[in-house]
C-alpha cells in the first residue's frame, strides 16, 4: 500500500523535487534511516543494511559510504551533517557521534593494506587489516581531513582542514597538520562571565 502511494507522490513532483523526496523515502523504506534523514544526489552506499543514521542527519551529494564485510558497519548520530564528496570507509566499523559537522572532502578509513608484510607481493594481493574508528559527539572535522584506521576522536574536538589524523585526539582538543598535532585545547565559555 505504501509503495504505490509513494510512487504516485513522486510522479506528481517535478524531476528535481522527486529526486530529493525519493532519496528520503528510499532510506526510510529500507530501514536504517532515522527520522528526517536528508540525502543529497549522487550518494553511493555499499551494503546499505550495515549503514545506520540517527535523526536529523544530512548527507550532502557525491559522498561514498562503504560498510562491506564481516566487520562492516557505519553509524552516524543524531543531528550530524556530512558535506559533499566525503568518503566513509566502515569495513572495520565506523561510529560518528551526534551533532558532528564533517566538511567537504573528508576521508575516514577503517582498513589498511599491509604493504610491509611481503614486499614482493603485488599490491592487490597484500593482506588488509581493519581497525574501528570512533568520532565522539559534537566534533568538527575540517575540509579535506583524513582519519586513519584505529583512531578515536574525543567529544567536542576540532580537526583542522587537510589534517592527517593517525593517532587518538583527546576531547576538546584542536588538532591540525600532517601528521595532526594538538594546537590548543578548546576553551569553555562560562555563562557566568
Amino acid at each position: 500500500m505504501l509503495l504505490p502511494l509513494a510512487s504516485r507522490i513522486l510522479a506528481a513532483l517535478t524531476s528535481r523535487e522527486a529526486t530529493g523526496v525519493e532519496s528520503v523515502l528510499r532510506g526510510w523504506l529500507r530501514g536504517g534511516g532515522g527520522h528526517r534523514l536528508r540525502l543529497g544526489r549522487g550518494i553511493e552506499m555499499v551494503d546499505r543494511s550495515n549503514i545506520h543514521f540517527g535523526s536529523n542527519v544530512t548527507l550532502y551529494g557525491s559522498s561514498y559510504l562503504n560498510a562491506h564485510g564481516e566487520q562492516g558497519r557505519i553509524e552516524i548520530g543524531d543531528g550530524t551533517h556530512v558535506d559533499r564528496n566525503c568518503v566513509l570507509h566502515g569495513q572495520g566499523g565506523l561510529k560518528i557521534g551526534a551533532g558532528c559537522a564533517i566538511a567537504a572532502g573528508v576521508i575516514i578509513y577503517t582498513q589498511s593494506n599491509q604493504y610491509r608484510a611481503n614486499a614482493t607481493a603485488p599490491v592487490l594481493e597484500q593482506p588488509v587489516t581493519y581497525a574501528a574508528v570512533k568520532v565522539g559527539d559534537h566534533v568538527w572535522i575540517g575540509a579535506g581531513a583524513i582519519i586513519l584506521p584505529g583512531v578515536s576522536v574525543g567529544d567536542h574536538a576540532v580537526i583542522g582542514a587537510a589534517a592527517l589524523v593517525n593517532r587518538d585526539v583527546p576531547p576538546n582538543a584542536v588538532v591540525g597538520g600532517v601528521p595532526a598535532k594538538e594546537i590548543s585545547p578548546r576553551r569553555t565559555i562560562s555563562s557566568n562571565t
